[in-house]
């Protein structure tokens, strides 16, 4: 492995890190860091007509029948305001949602930084820098649908049907599609990345902090890059490794839940409650289901913080003055300790010794080394 790629080398920097971090395991830190982990890693109607009147089959008595009414449907416009309040329920909450990760996104950081995760005081102070945030994820995210829904109103618009011609077109959307998704997610990624980093550590805005990463990121385009197809493969791997343990926990969790479950349940059929039975068990499954949900942001705090520092030490390394975590860049210490060994100030060989010495240790001590509150 190459020493001096950036991707490579902070692996071992993130592992140090998230070890320091969390343990000896601190319940309270753990709970903190699972909670940022949710939100930074999800009138009437009236009826339409009626039978009509069917004759008696008696051939005397001349008597109808009573009307029996069809099922009323509800009113159009009735169906519509609830679904149109439903669309804008759940679109207050996801914007909500989003704010309130965006926020967060600050707040773990800040975290990391200090190695001291606190919620209450943080969010309040980084509330209007993860405002900024939100509006820039939600200007690329609009952006990213008008490019994409631009031209797909252009080719249905244009009455084309299913034909060669439309092949012919879908080709090129495909392309397109691939390269505005590629492009807002790598924009978003070290947004979330880097920029956040850089806003909390130098109180600028995500436009200005852009301006500030962008000459390093474009010098350092190789770093970049592989940092990117790093991170993404890093993500697939922490991703499987979480969705195995939590799958693992599942089973391990349901155990308990389908005993005493499935006790309940006979014992209320017995008893000839039935009715109360079923209550039991949909009482169970909620709590299995929100026990499940805790476990698995649990589960989640060791791979979000290593993914973290991981990003943080990068970093640190491409942009020193943007040290969090007390990073190394690759090469410094072996051009040091040669520098050291070719030029001394008075040519005194055990005094050259001693200062190599003292340079390795105030090197070791700086990469051990993080900021504490």
């Amino acid at each position: 492995m190459p020493s001096n790629w950036y991707a490579f080398v902070a692996l071992s920097d993130a592992r140090d890190a998230t070890e320091d971090l969390l343990w000896p395991v601190d319940r309270g830190r753990w709970l903190r860091l699972a909670l940022i982990a949710l939100f930074v890693g999800v009138g009437g109607g009236a009826p339409t007509g009626g039978n009509a009147n069917v004759p008696s089959g008696g051939g005397g008595g001349g008597g109808a029948p009573p009307d029996f009414p069809a099922p009323s449907m509800p009113d159009p416009g009735s169906v519509a305001a609830i679904v149109l309040g439903i669309l804008v329920l759940v679109l207050v909450l996801a914007l909500v949602w989003s704010v309130v990760g965006a926020v967060m996104e600050f707040v773990l950081i800040a975290g990391l930084r200090d190695r001291d995760v606190s919620i209450r005081d943080p969010f309040r102070e980084q509330f209007w820098p993860g405002m900024r945030l939100f509006g820039f994820r939600l200007v690329v995210g609009l952006g990213s649908l008008v490019l994409i829904g631009l031209p797909l109103l252009a080719v249905f618009g244009l009455g084309i049907g299913v034909s060669p011609a439309l092949l012919v077109l879908l080709v090129p959307l495909v392309i397109l599609f691939g390269i505005v998704a590629l492009v807002s997610s790598v924009v978003l990624g070290l947004t979330t990345d880097f920029v956040v980093p850089t806003m909390l550590t130098e109180e600028r805005g995500v436009i200005d902090s852009w301006r500030r990463l962008w000459p390093t990121l474009r010098g350092e385009w190789k770093q970049t890059v592989l940092y990117i197809v790093a991170k993404f493969v890093l993500g697939i791997a922490v991703s499987l490794a979480v969705s195995l343990v939590v799958l693992l926990a599942a089973l391990i969790v349901a155990i308990p839940f389908a005993l005493v479950g499935g006790a309940l349940f006979f014992a209320a059929s017995a008893a000839g409650a039935q009715t109360v039975g079923w209550v039991f068990v949909g009482i169970l499954i909620a709590l299995y289901v929100l026990v499940l949900i805790v476990v698995g942001l649990i589960v989640q705090v060791p791979a979000l913080t290593f993914v973290r520092y991981y990003s943080l030490s990068v970093l640190g390394m491409l942009v020193p003055e943007l040290d969090l975590v007390g990073v190394e860049r690759p090469g410094e210490d072996g051009d040091d300790e040669e520098g050291d060994g070719a030029t001394t100030d008075d040519g005194d060989g055990p005094d050259a010794g001693d200062g190599a010495t003292v340079d390795g240790d105030d090197a070791a001590g700086t990469a051990g080394a993080y900021p504490t509150v």
